[in-house]
């Protein structure tokens, strides 16, 4: 299959990958103009994506173009494209899975407040992908603009950064300036009236439909509401005349302390939507006059022309740019103590350092490590070793991003993408850890240290640990804390000045020789795994001796099993066989003959199979269960047609309307859909309870489905639904009698 563009990141997937990443095309999440997008999942990853399948066959020239151009397009408020497939019968666009929806639904549907703040920060985000678009150079040497800014087409995470989506429309600029057709196409509420009368796009057409967009945004109103006014008019005539403005915003944001930062907003929003293409400011300046508007409500006076001109053209920033570090951004003091509003949010400490909670111009949360002013030992070496980490950065979705840099104070202060928690907070607290998620977390760490082995990497971390692996809010791992790495240039020992780590997960080698080995990893990953399955902590100045390591391996030599030490919590007898795996797996990490230790990329493969393995497993125990039945995942989509049925949601998942139409049952069945993979062992948990539970007054379990991407409970329908609704939702008439009858009902089933 010939390839459409010049990236090798970007993955080319057969159809049938397709089928199997979206579960056979069974979760609708959006449709739009070319086709429709479903939620899928990567194999072996557990990473939602989300799939763009084309339905009509005659768009391969669009479909080829969205493609090319995605392709060499990277940014932070740019949905990351994964891969595509050019199918026979079909054309589909894989990319990364944005968890809030579009801001077309946040809006106007959703009825969440959107504080001001929020507002301008999907702004920003927003115009600073198109900042970035319209100054870069395809491979071709043309520029490009996205032809399709909506609220609809700007997605947004979890802490509403706006990422700009679907370039479908998508145009390069030959010579850089115009491009005319004949076929005009897009949303034309948002669309340049210049583009539309005449076919005729530039740069300038993106400015116009932001500027729609940044209407919407301090209006809640949408720009043509059926029966309603016609936003752009309405603005235009209010500052046309000097008054009715504050009648156009919305009400939440409204007050009287918004209202320069709101008049800013408007007027600018009205310069973009000029019917004068030459009137309009580019996105450059936009972006400059959002953010000394972003710097008015933050109180921010002092010194902001560096935040303003940060940013360059992409093909001349470097590393000798005045603004930036190779990838990484440089951020004065003063403004670190805004972001950080003066570094009030306390993360974490360390031995050396706290960690700050920030949050940036476009709502991007941010972790800032502070160095202590007395770190004072090693200092030259500390600093030598974050310039290898800034000038040469390793990207992998599970290795923290670097994203600043703070040179100022010294040692730097380092700016990371931000993240939940790490490791050791729910290591060691009393919250529920299921095995599967533990399993997922060490499989993504592993491949991320597999990564950094790589030949063309081969960068030892030094200085794995719990802590030091953060967690997002889906439980994705990410490795952190570069500052003890060392970088190989042949596979051998480098010596060391001076022995620096936690001694806990520090191997004897290194320990008593100060020489490190690209291997030093494998060791501390070890002991990570011990604590994965023991949830003990590998206390201890001598762990050859005493301590998680010793105790392990003692108990291993004596009963050939590790059971005695395995976590109470998660030690089921379906669970034994796989914790036996994952400890036996440490103890080839923590060998004391260096010679017996494994390579990273032989660890990750060995825990890959160990997963694969352990779900065969819990399958096995749902199939030998002869009370309920065991349904494949094809099974649930035909019993409920797809899914296409929604009835109910809950903490765990959705519920789907279906039939089964067979011999042993023809009702109405009601089938819930775990929504998160990593919640197996709460599933198997609920199969295990309600397949012993057989009362009147029980709703009936009659099978269930643990297949690869979903997992699934079907019970009996229930046609009035629940007891809340029936009480607090509905009109209806419920007497006494039936009252008493239904508290006899749940009273008998709670104390039978």
């Amino acid at each position: 299959m010939r390839t459409v563009h010049d990236n090798p990141n970007i993955r080319i997937f057969t159809e049938g990958d397709i089928e199997r990443i979206t579960n056979n095309y069974s979760t609708l999440i959006g449709k739009g103009g070319f086709g429709e997008i479903f939620r899928g999942v990567l194999d072996d990853e557990d990473d939602m994506v989300a799939v763009k399948r084309y339905i009509r066959g005659d768009l391969r020239d669009e479909f080829m173009e969205e493609v090319r151009i995605h392709a060499q397009v990277t940014h932070k408020n740019i949905v990351k494209v994964i891969g595509y497939c050019i199918g026979k019968k079909s054309l589909m666009m894989v990319t990364e899975f944005i968890s809030n929806g579009n801001l077309e639904y946040a809006l106007h549907n959703s009825g969440i407040s959107i504080p001001l703040g929020t507002r301008l920060g999907i702004a920003i985000g927003c115009v600073e992908a198109l900042s970035y678009m319209h100054s870069m150079h395809l491979s071709s040497g043309n520029l490009i603009c996205h032809g399709d800014i909506k609220p609809a087409n700007i997605l947004l995470d979890g802490t509403l950064t706006a990422k700009v989506a679907d370039f479908g429309l998508s145009k390069s600029l030959s010579g850089g300036i115009t491009r005319y057709t004949e076929n005009v196409k897009g949303s034309i509420d948002y669309m340049d009236p210049i583009y539309l009368s005449a076919g005729c796009v530039t740069r300038k057409s993106d400015i116009y439909s932001f500027g729609v967009v940044m209407l919407e945004l301090i209006s809640r109103k949408r720009v043509k509401e059926k029966g309603g006014i016609n936003l752009i008019a309405a603005f235009n005539q209010a500052y046309a005349n000097g008054k009715g403005f504050r009648g156009l915003l919305d009400t939440e944001i409204a007050n009287e302390c918004n209202m320069k930062i709101l008049e800013g907003i408007g007027k600018l929003a009205v310069e973009c939507v000029a019917i004068d293409a030459n009137k309009r400011p580019n996105a450059n300046d936009v972006e400059k006059r959002l953010l000394m508007l972003w710097a008015a409500q933050h109180g921010k006076e002092e010194n902001i022309i560096r935040r303003l001109y940060r940013r360059s053209p992409p093909e001349i920033i470097s590393s000798s740019s005045s603004n930036k570090i190779g990838n990484a951004r440089i951020f004065r003091e003063g403004e670190l103590k805004k972001v950080t509003e003066n570094y009030s949010s306390q993360l974490a400490t360390g031995s050396f350092y706290n960690i700050y909670k920030g949050t940036l111009e476009d709502n991007t949360l941010i972790a800032v490590k502070k160095y202590f002013d007395r770190y004072e030992a090693g200092k030259e070496e500390f600093c030598s070793r974050v310039a290898m980490v800034i000038m040469s950065p390793v990207v992998h979705k599970n290795i923290t991003k670097l994203l600043g840099i703070c040179l100022e104070a010294n040692p730097p202060t380092l700016v990371y993408e931000y993240a939940t928690r790490n490791l050791s907070n729910i290591l060691h607290c009393k919250e529920d850890f299921p095995l599967e998620l533990r399993m997922k977390i060490a499989s993504k760490t592993s491949r991320a240290l597999e990564h950094l082995h790589s030949s063309r990497i081969a960068l030892r971390h030094g200085d794995v640990m719990p802590s030091n692996i953060l967690l997002d809010d889906g439980f994705v791992p990410k490795v952190t804390a570069f500052t003890l790495s060392t970088r190989f240039t042949e596979d051998n020992a480098t010596r060391m000045s001076m022995v620096k780590g936690d001694g806990n997960y520090m191997d004897l080698y290194y320990r008593h020789t100060n020489l490190v080995l690209l291997k030093s990893d494998v060791y501390s990953f070890g002991v990570v795994l011990l604590e994965l399955i023991t949830r003990k902590q590998p206390a201890g100045d001598c762990p050859e001796k005493y301590g998680l390591v010793s105790e392990f391996a003692r108990a291993y030599k004596m009963n050939k099993s590790g059971k005695a030490m395995f976590d109470e919590g998660i030690a089921t007898e379906e669970n034994i066989p796989v914790l036996e795996e994952i400890g036996k797996l440490a103890l080839h990490c923590i060998n004391l003959k260096l010679s017996k230790w494994p390579t990273m990329k032989e660890v990750a493969e060995r825990l890959k199979k160990i997963r694969s393995e352990g779900n065969d497993e819990q399958r096995w125990a749902i199939d030998n269960n002869s009370k309920i039945r065991s349904f494949t995942e094809h099974d649930i989509e035909r019993i409920t047609s797809n899914y296409s049925t929604p009835i109910g949601k809950g903490g765990f998942g959705e519920v789907f309307k279906g039939f089964l139409d067979d011999d042993d049952y023809d009702d109405a069945v009601a089938v819930k859909r775990y929504i998160r993979s990593e919640l197996r062992e709460e599933f198997m948990e609920e199969v295990s309870i309600h397949s012993k539970i057989d009362h009147k007054n029980v709703v009936k379990l009659v099978g269930c489905s643990a297949g690869e991407n979903t997992l699934t409970m079907v019970t009996e329908f229930i046609s009035n639904r629940n007891l809340e609704d029936a009480l607090h939702k509905s009109d209806i008439s419920i007497s006494l009698n039936t009252r008493l009858g239904i508290a006899i009902g749940e009273f008998i089933n709670i104390f039978k």
